[in-house]
């Protein structure tokens, strides 16, 4: 269970990209890989940042797909070919000037467990291994490349307070 002040801590989101943005599948066929987004994580991701919040990748995987959804987002940070994530994510957080407590990470296979050990928010998409739940402080309803980022991001905006303000903009 993930408490409120540990939520209100959050500055940085780290996100994975296959399983958690997209629904895990790789489609080849030609000479690109092809990955499918879901528009409404990007557009929480946007609202996210808007708010004040670091929001970027990391990721085990290299490929043109992920980089392109990473710079039509405008990510503020962009890990890639990271197959030791837990190394990635030590040296990012000081790049970042950010504790380990201070960031949220979504993740959706046992390769995310190192880092969510040491997150302060570790968030497991509802389709992600099992294992997860063993880190993991929370579970989303939606399955990866589902919305569960927009889940993840919404329940994070809500509970540091920043929900209403972002909303404003769409009730008037």
């Amino acid at each position: 269970m993930i408490s409120s002040e540990q939520f209100r801590n959050v500055k940085v989101i780290i996100l994975d990209v296959d399983g958690v943005l997209t629904d895990g599948k790789l489609g080849y066929g030609g000479s690109e890989l092809m990955k499918f987004f879901h528009v409404r994580d990007g557009h929480w991701i946007k609202l996210a940042m808007r708010s004040g919040l670091r929001v970027g990748v990391l990721t085990g995987r290299s490929d043109a797909a992920s980089r392109r959804r990473a710079q039509d987002l405008g990510l503020d940070f962009y890990v890639e070919g990271a197959l030791d994530k837990l190394t990635a994510f030590e040296k990012l957080c000081p790049e970042l000037g950010v504790t380990p407590a201070e960031c949220m990470y979504i993740g959706d296979d046992v390769v995310d467990m190192p880092v969510m050990r040491r997150v302060g928010v570790a968030v497991a998409v509802a389709d992600a291994m099992p294992e997860l739940d063993e880190v993991a402080g929370w579970r989303t309803r939606a399955p990866g490349g589902h919305g569960a980022v927009c889940e993840a991001l919404h329940r994070l905006l809500e509970e540091q307070g920043r929900l209403e303000t972002l909303m404003a903009r769409y009730r008037r």
